[in-house]
């Protein structure tokens, strides 16, 4: 379908379109107004002029059509009663020129203009009066509501205003009197007289004759003022308690005074404030944080401290609400309640928290309203706490809070910071605050705003303090900042840092985030803060998912967002590694057992080999010692000593039988021995020599010892009798061949290095001669004696590369042998 000019539309510019809840079409043209089409039967069916030139639609939460214009603000329409409301600069919006309107998730209106910037409508629930508007001063003190509904405050230093349908109204009855000091309370009572409590100036009555001071109370600075069911007034005083004015029958105009101070129950004088409960009642609070009431004049019970758990804090204020509960506000310790039925026992009544989360808990004003809501004021704003039904708790139980909604400056609460006590609620229903900044209203009505989900999302991961877009792990980001599924940094990638935000229009300073890091030991969310990154270093291997979420003001939730990871663990920490490591230890431990075993192995093998050669020198000395003493020449001694007895030379005898026992007790005690000094060696030679030249007296030789001059012959040891076979054989081969000169054997040591040589010389008929002459007595006759000390001296030797044994003739200057030469070579062993 066409629709135009032609078919009855005013114009064919249209600049925007709408549907109501009815499902009509809203129709904007530029220059014609606001056209209303019903679709389905293709009818305009309503037209409005209020504005000539719309440029944006836009429905609201409520069903209510905004439109804007391109000079004339907002327009708003409200279907309920066809009513038009205008917005303009007047109301505060940036522009006029409005170019476009939207509704966000949370219901707020959005209005972009031309000029103006972009602005967010507040709600319009919350109307705000600030001495642009006609008050005397934006600092509200006190608030009270007459019988017919007027609204009368302080305002500042600036006296007392009254605000009816007209508007503000100065009152001048004071004639200045309330100028200049801060009025803290007001009342009116039954003959419409205003009240009015001053810090400093005491108590006033004010009426059309003017301002009356009342006289006779104890201090002038009032806090509080209440009229009770009897028409009484009640005044409670920052420093001198409490203070019960009626009216004097026998003196119009005149008052009964009567006070109430220490004497009569008051544990504090410093009184905060004043309620009357529903059987007539009066209740107060002091400084000190105790509460009490009054029944018929009298002072009934108190109340406060640990005994009825409440906080040792200055009581602000007090509220009865209508569940049966009073409320208490502590500055700087929340609300707490009790049933009032409970407390006007006797019994300990025990106080319970709120329950509530609270913008702060400086608490300055509380509030019922008629639905039962509790209202909360604070140096924040004020929060709105609504209860679970009262038929769905059991009787007795402490009301359960159902939800809690902060208003502050984004909600259109513009007072921020509210005034002690200063709340009323008017015969319409409406809630009045007085604040540090102006008087603000509240309209209750029947929707109520739904807050969407905070947004949340990613801003930023950062590994080691850099961003991961700038590092290899750029890819692994996906869309939203978060990160994709399977990225693994390596076992020294392990410093981590998440920052995440969260998007909520309606109060983006009230959101506060809590997070977690599962894969860690014990994780769990963290509390809520208003921290926006949280960093994690030195993770280890695993996997891990990081969440964060966030919470606005309302106690929405945000739907979580969450970044999984893992990290490797580190080259010594894989399966492979510990497997190489496993058999490179067992291989080590393999080859470490296997050279032991080969040392041990050989260590045995050289023990052996050791025992075998000390076995075989044992064997060797054994036969050596067997060897030793020829018995022929045992033989002839013994021979030789007969002869000289049979001769009758018992004296040469004796001698000669006394040096062959010491020859024989020389040799068996060398024998025992593994080795004797080298001067004990030549001495048994020489003993032997001796013995030799008494047994051949017709063969005579002579012997001798000699020692180099760098030896010390008690200093050096060898094994004993190993040269004996070799002097023996120097007698027996050598010299005792002999026919024409007299046999000559020499002995001399000399050491060189670590060797000592031992040389014995014979000036016999060498040893070619001497063989030819054994054989021609002894066909085939080896020296088994000298065989044995032969490989004695080849095991001592058995490392070193001389020669243990040489054997050389010696040569005249023709050439002919006259003598043998036997070099004895010994390691040198000392003795230390």
């Amino acid at each position: 379908m066409l629709l135009s000019t032609k078919n009855g539309l005013p114009s064919n510019n249209i600049t925007a379109f709408a549907y109501d809840r009815e499902g009509h079409l809203w129709i904007a043209t530029a220059g014609s107004g606001i056209l209303v089409m019903d679709e389905t039967q293709q009818q305009i069916i309503a037209s409005y002029p209020q504005t000539l030139w719309p440029t944006c639609l836009q429905l609201d939460n409520e069903g209510k059509m905004w439109v804007g214009t391109s000079n004339e603000g907002i327009f708003i329409f409200d279907a309920k009663d066809t009513s038009w409301v205008q917005v303009t600069e007047r109301q505060n919006l940036p522009h006029n020129h409005v170019r476009d309107l939207l509704l966000d998730r949370n219901g707020q209106m959005w209005v972009a203009t031309s000029g103006g910037g972009i602005a967010r409508v507040l709600s319009r629930q919350f109307r705000h009066f600030t001495n642009a508007n006609g008050l005397a001063g934006n600092r509200i003190y006190a608030l009270h509501t007459d019988a017919i509904g007027r609204i009368w405050l302080s305002a500042s230093q600036n006296g007392l205003q009254m605000l009816d349908s007209t508007g503000f109204h100065n009152v001048t009855q004071d004639s200045g009197l309330l100028t200049g000091i801060k009025c803290k309370a007001i009342t009116t009572d039954r003959r419409g007289r205003l009240w009015a409590g001053t810090d400093g100036r005491g108590l006033f009555i004010l009426d059309s004759m003017g301002a009356h001071p009342i006289g006779g109370l104890p201090s002038a600075r009032i806090q509080s003022l209440l009229l009770d069911p009897k028409g009484n007034i009640w005044v409670a005083m920052v420093d001198n308690g409490i203070a019960f004015l009626q009216e004097n029958p026998a003196s119009p105009g005149g008052f009964l005074i009567k006070k109430f101070a220490q004497k009569d129950g008051l544990s504090d004088l410093n009184i905060t404030t004043l309620k009357a409960d529903g059987n007539g009642n009066i209740w107060f609070g002091t400084q000190s944080g105790s509460l009490g009431f009054f029944q018929e004049e009298k002072l009934h019970a108190t109340f406060g401290g640990a005994k009825n758990g409440l906080p040792e804090l200055p009581v602000r204020v007090l509220e009865f609400g209508k569940t049966g509960y009073l409320w208490v506000g502590f500055r700087g310790g929340g609300v707490w309640g009790a049933r009032s039925m409970d407390l006007e026992g006797t019994g300990i009544v025990r106080f319970s928290p709120l329950g509530a989360t609270l913008a702060s808990q400086n608490i300055y004003l509380l509030l019922s309203d008629p639905a039962g809501h509790l209202w909360v004021g604070t140096e924040k704003g004020v929060d709105e706490v609504i209860f679970e039904p009262a038929e769905s708790l059991k009787n007795g139980a402490f009301p359960v809070v159902k939800e809690t909604s902060h208003y502050g400056r984004n909600e259109g609460f513009l007072g921020i910071e509210t005034c002690q006590d200063a709340a009323i609620c008017d015969h319409d229903g409406n809630l009045w605050f007085g604040t540090m900044n102006g008087l603000t209203k509240y309209t209750p009505t029947q929707f109520r705003a739904h807050l969407a989900q905070p947004v949340l999302h990613f801003q930023q991961i950062a590994l080691f303090y850099k961003p991961l877009a700038e590092t290899r792990y750029a890819d692994w980001l996906d869309p939203t900042g978060g990160l994709r599924q399977g990225v693994c940094f390596d076992w020294d990638e392990n410093h981590l840092s998440f920052e995440f935000q969260a998007i909520d229009l309606a109060n983006p300073e009230g959101l506060r985030y809590r997070w977690k890091l599962e894969g860690l030991p014990n994780a769990g969310w963290s509390p809520f803060s208003t921290q926006q990154s949280i960093n994690f270093a030195e993770l280890r291997a695993g996997n891990y998912t990081f969440w964060a979420q966030a919470i606005s003001s309302d106690g929405t939730m945000s739907e979580p967002i969450s970044a999984s990871f893992s990290t490797k663990k580190p080259f010594w920490q894989t399966l492979w590694f510990l497997l190489s490591a496993g058999i490179g230890l067992c291989g080590l431990v393999f080859l470490l057992v296997k050279n032991r075993i080969r040392q041990v192995r050989k260590t045995e093998r050289e023990k052996r080999e050791k025992l075998e050669v000390q076995n075989r020198l044992l064997q060797l000395e054994q036969k050596a010692l067997q060897l030793q003493m020829n018995p022929h020449f045992i033989f002839n001694a013994l021979n030789s000593v007969q002869s000289l007895v049979s001769v009758g030379d018992t004296v040469a005898a004796r001698r000669e039988l006394n040096a062959f026992a010491q020859l024989m007790r020389s040799i068996l005690s060398n024998s025992r021995r593994q080795s004797v000094s080298l001067k004990e060696e030549a001495d048994t030679l020489a003993q032997y020599l001796t013995i030799e030249q008494f047994c051949r007296p017709g063969k005579p030789f002579d012997f001798s010892n000699h020692f180099a001059e760098n030896i010390d012959p008690e200093a050096i040891e060898l094994p004993p009798m190993l040269l004996q076979p070799f002097v023996e054989n120097a007698v027996l081969h050598g010299i005792a061949h002999l026919q024409e000169r007299k046999g000559n054997i020499e002995l001399s040591f000399e050491t060189t290095g670590e060797t000592l040589l031992c040389t014995i010389t014979d000036n016999g008929v060498g040893r070619e001669k001497s063989a030819l002459l054994r054989d021609e007595r002894q066909p085939g006759h080896n020296s088994a004696a000298l065989q044995i000390t032969q490989e004695r001296l080849e095991a001592l030797a058995e490392n070193s590369i001389v020669e243990p044994l040489k054997f050389s003739d010696i040569h005249d200057l023709s050439g002919e042998i006259i003598g043998t030469k036997v070099v004895v070579t010994l390691p040198l062993r000392l003795r230390w």
